[in-house]
C-alpha cells in the first residue's frame, strides 16, 4: 500500500465559486475535513476558515449554490458545514476517490493559489488511473510518496525513505536521548553519509514533525 501526496492546483486560484465570496470577505480558506457526494447530486462539506464566524455565515447563507449552512468559531478558526450544488470541475475531483478505490489522508490543506494539499492512499495502479482522470483545468505538483504506515499519524509516512534511515540512527544512536548520546559524525558513521547530509536530512525531518503537530491558529 503507497500513499501519495500532492497539490491540486485550480484555475484561477478556486474550484468553486464560494472560495470566491469567501475570500472577497476576508476570510481565510484553511482546509477541508470532510466531504461527501449525496445521492441528489449535491456536496456535503466540512470547511475550516480563519476569520469572523458572523461573516462566513452571512456568505454562505447569501450565495447561490448553498442549500445549507451551519458555523461554529473555535478562536479565530471558525467551521462551516455546508451542503451545496458542485459545479463540474468539483463534482468531478470529489468523485475521483470514490471511483477509483483511493482514501484520503484529511484534512486536505489549503496553500498558495488556492491550491489543496491532498495525500492519498492506495495501489500505485490506482494513482496512475486516478491521475488520468484528472480534468486538465486543475495542475497537478507531486510533493512526495512512499510506502503507507498506517500507525504514524500521517507524520512519518510525509518524511522520504532517506529521512526515515536517518530517523531511525539517530534515534538508535541516542541523539533524541536527555542528555543527547550521540552527535551528527556518530549517526553519519552509522549510515557511511557526511555530516552535512546528516544534518539536512533531520532539520527536514524536524521542520515535517513540528509543522505537523503544531497546532492551527
Amino acid at each position: 500500500m503507497r500513499f501519495i501526496t500532492f497539490l491540486l492546483v485550480p484555475p484561477d486560484g478556486q474550484f468553486h465559486p464560494i472560495e470566491a465570496s469567501l475570500d472577497a470577505a476576508g476570510l481565510e480558506r484553511r482546509a477541508i475535513h470532510r466531504f461527501r457526494l449525496l445521492d441528489d447530486g449535491t456536496v456535503v462539506s466540512l470547511y475550516e476558515l480563519q476569520g469572523d464566524r458572523e461573516t462566513a455565515q452571512t456568505v454562505l447563507d447569501d450565495h447561490e449554490a448553498v442549500v445549507s449552512a451551519s458555523t461554529t468559531a473555535l478562536g479565530e478558526r471558525v467551521f462551516a458545514h455546508t451542503q451545496f450544488t458542485p459545479n463540474a470541475l468539483l463534482e468531478r475531483i470529489y468523485s475521483i476517490p470514490q471511483n477509483h478505490d483511493l482514501v484520503l489522508d484529511m484534512p486536505m490543506q489549503y496553500a498558495d493559489r488556492g491550491a489543496l494539499r491532498v495525500t492519498a492512499i492506495g495501489e500505485l495502479e490506482t494513482f496512475r488511473e486516478a491521475m488520468g482522470a484528472m480534468t486538465e483545468e486543475v495542475r497537478l505538483r507531486l510533493l512526495g510518496t512512499g510506502d503507507y504506515v498506517p500507525t504514524d499519524h500521517g507524520l512519518y509516512a510525509q518524511l522520504t525513505e532517506r529521512q526515515r534511515e536517518t530517523l531511525r540512527a539517530a534515534v538508535e544512536a541516542g541523539y533524541y536521548e536527555e542528555p543527547r548520546q550521540a552527535n551528527y559524525q556518530d549517526i553519519a558513521d552509522r549510515l557511511d553519509i557526511s555530516t552535512g547530509t546528516v544534518g539536512e536530512h533531520l532539520r527536514k525531518i524536524e521542520s515535517t514533525v513540528l509543522k505537523g503537530v503544531l497546532p492551527q491558529r
